[in-house]
C-alpha cells in the first residue's frame, strides 16, 4: 500500500510540474566525508554468538528496548544495503571504509556480492579497512591478501582512489612494532605493484594523543596519511566530553596535521557520536553534562575536526558499529531513558541517558559538512524526480512524528505532507 501511494504521490507531483523543465543545482560540498562501515551482520542473529538477536548491543538492553530503524537486519538482503546507501547519500557521505577480515569471510561476501553493484550506491565509493587482528590478515599472510584485493577489489568500478591510487585503511598501526609495521606496509606495496595495481594510498590508524615526532617520523613516512579512528580513546575516555577536552583534542589534531604535512603526508580526523561497549566506562552522546541535547558531542567534534582536515576529508566512527554504540545509523524513535534490563544495577547505561534518535545524526552530518540543496536527498547535485521519490518513501515508510520529521517538514507546520512536496518541487523546477 505504501509503495503504491508513494508512486501515486510522485506521479501527481510530476504531472503537476510537467510544464516546468529547468533544474536546480546544489552548491558544491564543503567536506569529503567517509564512514567506517561494518558488513558484519550476515545472518539472522545480528553478529551475536547466540540468541536472542541483538543481545550484544547496548540498545537491546535499554528498557524499553530500542532497535535499528531497519530492525535486526541481515546485510545479505540487498534492500538493507540500498537503504544504507540512500541514507548515506542524504547525509552527504562520499565513501564507506568497510571492515575487511580476509577472503571468504562474511564481510568479503557482503562487500563483493551486495555492496559494489547495488543500484543505489550511486557515486559512493568503497575502500577496505584492514582488520589487523584477523588471522587472515597477519604479517605472514598480508601479501596473499593484497593479491586477492588487487584481483577482486581495486579493479572494480566504485573502489575509492586518491591520486588515482586505491585506498587502504589499516586498523591500529600504532600497536605494531616498528619492524613489523615496515614489513607489513612494504609487503602491501610490493604485492600491489607486482600485481599491476600500481602504488596504493595507505591510511594508518596511527594517531594517539600528541605526536612524538622523533618516534613517529620513520613510521608515518611509510604511509600516505594518518587518522585517529578511536576518538573515544584519543580524547581520554571521559564520561562526558567537555568543551575543554574537545579544545585539547583539536589542538592535538592540529599538531598532528602540522607534523605530517611537514613530511609530505596528510591528516584525516575522525569523529564519533559517543561510546559504550559495556567493558569500559561509557562516553555520553551529550557534551559537558546531561543538561545538553543528544548529538551535541557529535556536533562539537565535527566543528573542531574541520580545522585539521587535509583534503577537507573527515571520517566518522562509525556508521553501524552497534556493539560499541558508535553508530549514526538511524534508530526507531524513543524518549530518553537511563534504565536497562539489569534493573537497579544499570550495567549497560551506567546511569547515562540514551534515546531513539531517529535521523538525528544524519541530519547533523548533513548540516555540518554539506551545502546541499534543501531537497537534494540523493546528493547528486540537483533536485529531481528521484528526490521526490525518496521523500515520498521517507514520509510513508520511515517518518512518523517528532524529530525524525524535522528535515522533511519544509513548511514548518509540524507535519510532513503534500505542502512539503510542493516546496521541494519548487527547487526541482527552479520556481
Amino acid at each position: 500500500m505504501a509503495q503504491k501511494l508513494k508512486l501515486t504521490i510522485v506521479t501527481v507531483v510530476a504531472l503537476f510540474l510537467l510544464p516546468c523543465t529547468t533544474s536546480y543545482a546544489a552548491a558544491d560540498k564543503d567536506y569529503f566525508v567517509g564512514v567506517y562501515y561494518y558488513p558484519w551482520y550476515g545472518n539472522n542473529n545480528f553478529h551475536d554468538a547466540s540468541n536472542p538477536t541483538g543481545q550484544n548491543t547496548l540498545v537491546y538492553h535499554l528498557n524499553p528496548r530500542i532497535t535499528p530503524q531497519l530492525g535486526w537486519y541481515n546485510q545479505n538482503d540487498p534492500n538493507v544495503i540500498s537503504r544504507h546507501y540512500k541514507w548515506a547519500r542524504y547525509a552527504g557521505v562520499d565513501f564507506f571504509v568497510t571492515s575487511y577480515w580476509g577472503r571468504g569471510k562474511t564481510e568479503d561476501s557482503i562487500i563483493q556480492n551486495y555492496m559494489f553493484d547495488n543500484p543505489d550506491r550511486s557515486n559512493i565509493k568503497l575502500a577496505v579497512f584492514i582488520e589487523t587482528k584477523a588471522a587472515a590478515l597477519s604479517l605472514s599472510k598480508i601479501t596473499d591478501e593484497t593479491n586477492y584485493l588487487c584481483d577482486n577489489y581495486f579493479n572494480r568500478p566504485g573502489y575509492f582512489r586518491i591520486d588515482n591510487k586505491p585506498v587502504i585503511f589499516i586498523y591500529v598501526t600504532r600497536a605494531m612494532s616498528d619492524p613489523n609495521l615496515t614489513t607489513y606496509i612494504s609487503n602491501i606495496r610490493t604485492a600491489a605493484t607486482n600485481k599491476g595495481a600500481g602504488d596504493v594510498y595507505i591510511v594508518g590508524d596511527e594517531v594517539w594523543g600528541s605526536p612524538n615526532i622523533a618516534k613517529e617520523t620513520p613510521r608515518v613516512s611509510q604511509m600516505d596519511a594518518v587518522t585517529n579512528y578511536d576518538v573515544f580513546g584519543n580524547i581520554g575516555r571521559p564520561r562526558f566530553a567537555t568543551d575543554s577536552i574537545l579544545n585539547t583534542w583539536q589542538s592535538e589534531n592540529t599538531s598532528w596535521k602540522s607534523f605530517v604535512n611537514s613530511i609530505g603526508k596528510q591528516f584525516i580526523p575522525a569523529v564519533t557520536p559517543g561510546f559504550n561497549n559495556r567493558s569500559l566506562s561509557p562516553m555520553s552522546r551529550k557534551l559537558n553534562d546531561e543538561s545538553n541535547e543528544f548529538g551535541t558531542l557529535f556536533s562539537g567534534l565535527l566543528d573542531r575536526a574541520k580545522a585539521a582536515a587535509d583534503m577537507n576529508m573527515i571520517m566518522v566512527t562509525s556508521w553501524n558499529e552497534w556493539h560499541e554504540d558508535t553508530e549514526i545509523e538511524p534508530t526507531i524513535s524513543a524518549p530518553p531513558i537511563n534504565i536497562d534490563d539489569s534493573n537497579t544495577t544499570q550495567n549497560y547505561t551506567q546511569g547515562l541517558y540514551y534515546n531513539g534518535y531517529g535521523m538525528l545524526y544524519l541530519n547533523i552530518l548533513r548540516d555540518k559538512t554539506t551545502t546541499l540543496a534543501l531537497c537534494d536527498y540523493d546528493n547528486d547535485g540537483q533536485v529531481g524526480p528521484d528526490d521526490l521519490d525518496f521523500l515520498a518513501e521517507y514520509w510513508l515508510e520511515t517518518c512518523t512524528t517528532g524529530n525524525d520529521c524535522i528535515e522533511a517538514d519544509f513548511t514548518t507546520d509540524g507535519t510532513v505532507d503534500f505542502a512539503d512536496f510542493a516546496r521541494c518541487a519548487k527547487d526541482w523546477t527552479g520556481h
